[in-house]
């Protein structure tokens, strides 16, 4: 099926001039010129396609919460729509033809950042590279590592690298939803240091380093785990542990990675599901796909409503359509095929990123007899306390047991996001720190 109806001749263009050479290297000086110019300074096209509805970067600041849906896609009328949906959403229909809805509102580019980051992404344009193994970023700091990208890889780690503020305390819960849309909570707080975000990071491998402690159920209460993630993971493996309230101790947590499952998710979600992906990408073969236009899950901020109890998010097979919005927005493609060498649960996986973030909207998820079989959308936000675009959730559905998993939900937490919190030291992020920590 041929996906690119709705793209012009010369936004496609744009999209596939800096990766036809199929090299992967930092760009030119004349090339990153244009960050700021036609592109935006994140790398997506600055202009507006009136044609296909989408408009300009930044067209508005904020969404207007009285704005009308333009139309809602269902089981009934989804083949009408098809060549702006994935396979997954397309699953979704079928699999819950009587339920699952996509409300379309008008298009509205609202992503932005601090004017340090832009800065910082320009210059990593002319310096950044991948490493010689392609498992990590050398020459790159406090921003989008390749805002020009030429290959999947670099757009694989635009998405793992991208802007999510400096720090954040955050308190959240996570939702088993059954079939039948009874669901269990795990609620949690956590600290969060995106140290390649620091001006002074003294490891520029770090990513980032996050601490974490279980409030809820009652059952879990009182453990906790720290957690230091490196960009490349060959080189320098995931980092972690766990706080047994039970022994009273601190101990280090067995490599945690690929296809492994989260039992606290009752193995709806893998280790690299997290951050609908992250991690090495070493397993698999990776494709830069052609761009597409998609109605993606943006501007959710009804969805993030904290006068909206979780009852009225969680649904049987899904969560309520009547508080999600989707938008057309162009998107990157990138396609990941595990290697015959290897095993993981998912055969293939398709990434849906929009342009403008560099966030995973849509992940298509595809097992070892080539089903589709798993779908993950990220309904994200433009957050402008941070400023920067982020899931106010994540749904992880699977198709076959027509259960899913939520990751995020903060409607009926304590406290939302604080970002300007004092900037936390090494020594919180040690074994004595996490221990510190939980009590």
């Amino acid at each position: 099926m041929n996906n690119m109806t709705d793209f012009r001749p010369t936004t496609l263009l744009t999209f596939l001039m800096f990766f036809v050479t199929g090299v992967e290297a930092k760009v030119s000086t004349e090339q990153a010129a244009r960050l700021g110019q036609d592109l935006t300074p994140f790398g997506a096209i600055k202009k507006g396609d009136e044609p296909a509805g989408i408009p300009a970067w930044q067209d508005v600041k904020t969404t207007d919460p009285s704005e009308q849906v333009l139309f809602t896609i269902t089981h009934d009328n989804y083949l009408q729509h098809e060549k702006h949906l994935t396979a997954g959403q397309i699953a979704l229909f079928q699999t819950h033809p009587e339920t699952f809805k996509m409300s379309i509102y008008p298009s509205h580019r609202t992503f932005a950042a601090p004017d340090w980051v832009y800065n910082n992404s320009k210059n990593n344009a002319i310096t950044a590279e991948l490493n010689p193994q392609k498992t990590g970023i050398l020459n790159a700091t406090g921003g989008i590592p390749f805002p020009i990208p030429q290959s999947a890889l670099e757009v694989y780690f635009n998405h793992v690298a991208r802007w999510r503020g400096v720090q954040l305390i955050n308190h959240a819960s996570d939702a088993n939803v059954a079939e039948d849309g009874s669901f269990q909570l795990s609620s949690r707080e956590s600290l969060i240091r995106y140290d390649y975000y620091l001006n002074d990071n003294p490891n520029p491998n770090r990513l980032f380093s996050a601490i974490s402690k279980t409030t809820a159920p009652a059952s879990r209460s009182g453990t906790g785990g720290l957690v230091i993630e490196p960009l490349d993971q060959i080189d320098e493996p995931r980092s972690a542990w766990l706080w047994d309230k039970g022994r009273r101790r601190v101990t280090r947590a067995p490599n945690f990675a690929y296809d492994q499952p989260i039992s606290s998710a009752n193995a709806l979600r893998t280790a690299d599901d997290t951050d609908m992906v992250n991690g090495a990408p070493d397993r698999f073969e990776w494709q830069l796909l052609e761009p597409r236009t998609v109605y993606i899950p943006y501007n959710n901020n009804r969805l993030a409503d904290t006068a909206l109890p979780y009852t009225d998010i969680l649904k049987p097979g899904h969560i309520n359509p009547a508080l999600t919005r989707y938008e057309k927005h162009r998107v990157w493609v990138i396609r990941g095929t595990v290697k015959s060498e290897w095993r993981h649960l998912y055969s293939r996986r398709d990434f849906y990123i929009d342009e403008d973030s560099w966030s995973i909207a849509i992940a298509d998820q595809y097992d070892k007899q080539g089903q589709l079989f798993r779908v993950s959308m990220a309904y994200l936000q433009q957050d402008p306390n941070m400023p920067g675009t982020f899931p106010v959730i994540t749904v992880f559905h699977d198709l076959n047991s027509r259960k899913y998993h939520v990751m995020g939900l903060q409607n009926e937490a304590p406290k939302g996001n604080i970002y300007d919190a004092k900037l936390a030291n090494d020594n919180i992020f040690t074994p004595n720190g996490l221990k510190r920590y939980v009590k």
